[in-house]
Parts: structure tokens; sequence; C-alpha cells
């Protein structure tokens, strides 16, 4: 497959990952198909690409579609291309928070395209104000939902708990409500087609977790008693996984964490803040009018919880930003890290008043109640502020999910320290592809070009491929070209000519193919048996004799589809443990597809990668991951 990686950081959405065919590349002959992966789950059905000439027409084939077993990316098959320039017009959804991002690249059948078709950078998308407006009543109400329940329960909210309740519900419903118009209109489809998506599942959830609550909340108001904290409690608990599913339907079912931590994390996050905070706007109304006994203890033990609960809150909001984002600085160059400090320095002037209100407002309360309503007034207009930062944490993409290292990204130096090159591309797939080599020397100036030699580690016989390269905007040097044809390891000498000499770097990278198939046959008494399947040719039979941490034999055996011997002219067997370095290992023939090497295997993961031909110059490839316990 050819494919090409890009690692922009973009504020909003999912960022486009993988390209196939890379952009910017030259290809000799017509792809099949255009394929484009993404940092985040796509809904194909919300997905469109298009691949337009240079005289304007389109040339995709049909209709956009999801890749089998990959839920990030898309394809569409494509015309026959002749020589010329192609520009591929892409927009996606993101079914991790609905939100859409468009973008286009070009790459050349026969021609290099120019310099500014090569980035694939997604465009800047506007956040939407119904969006955020939404959320914001979304995770208001349901803060005032839980505050409400937690006041019932814990005794400090007084006769007013489920009127709260109410409000928070119908702000929350009216969240749910808007937040699928705002997706209806980023998704530029029918609400119908848009609840058949995840995106419309992961609303309808919302719906009925909301919904669940507002039938609790119903309930309670018709209740007394026991009873009626008990419905309250469930309206909470049916609020609380109201979060849960707005959670799992975010940022965090693309983060790079577990997203059962994630979402774990989160949803206690936001339901101790809507206990601390909608608590409080319980406990202001349950405390109006004079002063009483009955008041002042409701008071002692809000603050009592309130304390616990923000210690929650705290914890869990640190906990999340580290997985968000991928280092302090994003706080001030990423959208999304102001909104995070935007956020910290909201929580923390609330922070401030509430303990003012625990050290003086508290032990005021038995005589005077004003001190606390005139801080927890405060208090509750900043928190609505720091619900909108959420919200608006909701309707922007962390830059951690957006980011992806360079699947090659290989350094050396030559020239007794003087100079150090760093090698990184666009993809670690065999084929076309693109290469760009930053140099680092003392003149840079005095560089004159710079070239990529190719050579493969375990093809003896094979040719090595040059690459000139051409320098670009940004003082790197860059070329696109089929010189990493087949999967392996690969020695890239990257030679670059100064004033006179001309320094040579030798690099190693490997070019991964499509997983193997692998089983293992055990006998008692006798050595295991892994065979690996190469689709479509064969099966590569690997048997350590013995299996365990020291010397040892590997017998390989080549045979066909129908479990024939096949015969091989010669064989390549290298071998890398966990603390070492990858191997050449000494074969010798035991048949005419059959070899032993012997080898010394180390404790923990082994990989034993035979690269062969066959008599008709067929290019057989196995990689065996052998995990050795200790002795």
């Amino acid at each position: 497959m050819l494919g090409g990686r890009f690692t922009e950081d973009a504020s909003a959405h999912a960022g486009l990952w993988l390209t196939h065919p890379v952009a910017g590349a030259e290809l000799g002959a017509s792809p099949a198909a255009v394929r484009l992966s993404f940092t985040e789950l796509v809904v194909p059905s919300l997905a469109s690409i298009r691949v337009v000439g240079e005289n304007g027409r389109a040339y995709d084939a049909g209709p956009t579609r999801g890749v089998p077993r990959d839920a990030r990316s898309v394809t569409v098959p494509v015309r026959q291309l002749g020589r010329g320039v192609y520009t591929v017009q892409w927009r996606i959804v993101s079914a991790v928070d609905g939100h859409a991002t468009t973008g286009a690249y070009a790459f050349g059948v026969g021609v290099a395209p120019p310099e500014a078709g090569t980035a694939a950078a997604p465009s800047e998308p506007t956040i939407s104000r119904l969006e955020v407006a939404a959320r914001w009543l979304f995770l208001a109400g349901l803060v005032f939902l839980v505050g409400a329940a937690g006041a019932a329960v814990a005794g400090f909210g007084g006769r007013w708990d489920a009127a709260l309740a109410a409000g928070g519900w119908s702000l929350s419903f009216a969240g749910v409500v808007l937040l699928a118009e705002a997706q209806r209109q980023t998704s530029k489809v029918s609400l119908g087609a848009l609840l058949e998506t995840a995106v419309g599942r992961d609303l309808i959830w919302r719906a009925v977790a909301v919904g669940a609550a507002g039938a609790c909340v119903g309930l309670a108001a018709l209740a007394l008693g026991q009873l009626r904290r008990a419905l309250l409690a469930a309206a909470g608990v049916a609020g609380v996984g109201a979060i849960a599913v707005h959670v799992a339907a975010g940022h965090a079912a693309g983060g790079p964490w577990p997203h059962a931590a994630t979402v774990a994390a989160q949803s206690v996050h936001f339901a101790a803040a809507g206990v601390w905070l909608g608590g409080l706007a319980a406990l202001v109304a349950g405390v109006r009018g004079a002063p009483s006994t009955e008041k002042a203890a409701a008071v002692r033990r809000f603050s009592a919880v309130a304390g616990a609960a923000f210690l929650v809150v705290l914890v869990t909001g640190v906990v999340r930003a580290v997985d968000e984002l991928s280092s302090w600085r994003e706080l001030l160059s990423t959208g999304y890290g102001r909104a995070v400090l935007a956020k910290i320095g909201l929580i923390v002037a609330i922070a401030g008043l509430g303990a003012y209100n625990r050290r003086r407002s508290v032990p005021a309360a038995p005589a005077d109640l004003r001190p606390l309503r005139r801080a927890a007034s405060a208090e509750l207009v900043l928190a609505a502020a720091a619900l909108a930062a959420a919200a608006v944490l909701g309707a922007v993409s962390p830059a951690a999910s957006k980011r992806v290292d360079p699947p090659i990204d290989v350094s050396g130096g030559g020239a007794g320290g003087s100079l150090r090159v760093r090698l990184t591309a666009a993809s670690d797939e065999p084929g076309p592809n693109r290469f760009v080599v930053h140099v680092d020397a003392a003149d840079r100036t005095a560089v004159d070009r710079v070239t990529l030699r190719f050579a493969p580690l375990d093809d003896p016989g094979t040719r090595p491929t040059a690459l000139p390269l051409r320098r670009t905007f940004d003082g790197s040097y860059a070329g696109a070209g089929t010189n990493l044809p087949f999967e392996g390891r690969w020695r890239v000498t990257v030679l670059v000519r100064r004033t006179g000499s001309t320094v040579a770097v030798p690099l190693v990278v490997e070019t991964q193919g499509p997983p193997q198939p692998a089983s293992v046959l055990r006998v008692p008494g006798e050595p295991p048996v892994y065979t690996v399947e190469i689709p479509g040719i064969g099966y590569v039979l690997v048997s350590p004799q013995p299996e365990r941490v020291g010397r040892s034999t590997v017998v390989v055996t080549f045979v066909d589809l129908v479990k024939e011997e096949t015969r091989i002219p010669r064989l390549v067997l290298t071998l890398a443990t966990t603390d070492g370095p990858t191997r050449r290992q000494r074969v010798r023939r035991l048949g005419p597809g059959r070899f032993a090497a012997p080898v010394a295997l180390g404790e923990g993961r082994n990989t034993i990668s035979v690269v062969a031909r066959r008599i008709d110059d067929v290019r057989l490839r196995a990689v065996l991951e052998l995990d050795v316990p200790r002795a």
C-alpha cells in the first residue's frame, strides 16, 4: 500500500494522518483508489473524497466508503488517470465529536506536482457558536441536576431541590436538542440521516439518559419524604450517566490514554463539579430568608461535601490536562491550551471564594447569611463562565489527539561531528514516498546538493537506487520517489555535497508490510512449529529447537499453498532480541526449501525475519515475534 503520514497540529477536529497516494508524489502509473486515514474515528457515510484534474474534471469513480477493519479511514475508487497533476479534495466528519474537517493535496502521474501542492494539512474550521451554546446548556443543566440530587441526599438543599433539579433538566434537554441541530448543520445532512450514524447514536443515548433523569425528577415532584429523596438521587445517577455518554462521545474517545480510563476520569470530574457547584446553587436556594440553626447546619454539611468535591475536581482536572496536552507549552500555543488556562483561572477564583466562605461565612451563618450569599453568588457567576470554558474545550480538539510522529524519523552525523542530518518520510510502507532531509551544519550555505542512496540490507543482488533532493523554502531538502519498493530493512545513505567534498551519512530504516497471520503447533516431546502465512503465495514454517534462552537452532521451511516444499535458491535470516540490534545469522541448507541457522535466543521478545526469493524471482518475507520465557 502507498501512503504518506502527516503531523499537522490542527486546533480542532480530526487531523489527516495517512494518504494514499502520498502528497507530492510523482507516480509512474494511475492509482486504483485514493485512501485517507485520520487521527480520529470518522463517519464514512458523511465523508466525501474528490479527485480533480488540471482541467477541473472529477476522476473519482464512485461513492466514498469506509475501509473494512479500519474505522479511521475512507477510500474512493479512481478512474484511469493520464499524465498530469491531480488534486484530492476531502471532507470528513469525526465520529468522536461530530466535527467536520476539509482539506486538499496534490500528486502527479508522470510529472511532479508543484511544491505548494505537497502540503496536506486540514483546513482551520471555525467553532460553531450554536454548538458551544448547546454544550454550555447541556453541561450547566447537568451540573444543577447533579447538585440538586447531591443536596437532597446530603440534606443541605431544603425544599427547593426538586425545583432546581427540574430547571437543570430543562437546560440539559435544551442542550441536547441544540447540539443535534448544530451537528446536523455541520454534517450537512438531514436529522434522520444523522441519527443513523455513530454521531447520531451518541445523541440518542444522551437523550435517553436525560429523559430518564427527567422522569425521576417528575416523579420526585409528586413524592414526599424518603421516596422524594430516593427519586432525586436516581435523577442524579441518570445525570451522571448522561455525563458519561457525553464524555465517551467526545475527545476522550480519541485521546492517547486508554478509553475507559479517560472516560472515567472525565465523568468523575464533571460529577464532582456538579456536587460542588450545583450543590452550591441548591444551598443558596435553600438558605434564603432569616438565619436559623437548621440553615447553619446545612451550610456546614455543604462545606464538608464541597471541600471533598473540589479535591476530586482538582485531581481529575490535572489528570485530564496531562492526557490531552503533549507539553506545557501548548497551554499558550494552542486554542485548547488557552481554554484550559481560562478554566483553571476560573476554578482558582471560585476556590478562593469558597475558601473565604469556609473561613468567614460558615462560622457566621448562625447569625448572618448575607456574606455567604454574596460570595456564593459570585462563585456561581464564575462557575457559569467555567462551564462556558468547558463547552469550548468540548468544541476544540486537544493538540495531543492530532500529533502523530513521522513513521520514519532517523538521524546521524558525519565529518567528525560537524554535520548532522535528520531523515523523515511520509510513510513506513513500501511504495511511492516523500523524503525530507534536514541538514545541521556549521555553514549551511556551503551545501551544494543532497542525494539519498537506497540499498536493501537483506536482499543481496538488488541494485541500489538514488534520489536527488531539492532545497525547499524552509531550508530542508525534499523529494519523492519509489525507492523503498518492498518491506524490510534498508540502508539509506545521505550524501551531502559541500564545497570540495561529499559527506556520506549512513542510516537504517525499516519498511512495514501488511500483518501476516501466524499459528503455532505444539506436540509433546517435539519442538514447536510456527506457521507464518504469506497471503496468496504460501507458508513459512519456523521451528526453534529448543525454544529457550541461550543457544538454539532455528529451522525454516518454505511450502506452497498445498503445503509442498518450495525450492528456494538463497535465504537471509536475521534475529533481533529485546535488548540487542538486528543481526544476520549464518544459514545452512537442509533441503530445497529447508534451512537451519544457529542462534542465541534472548529472554523476552525475539524477532526472527527471513527473506528469500523463489526460482521465479518472487520475493518472500516472513516476520515472527517469538516470546521466550526465562529459563
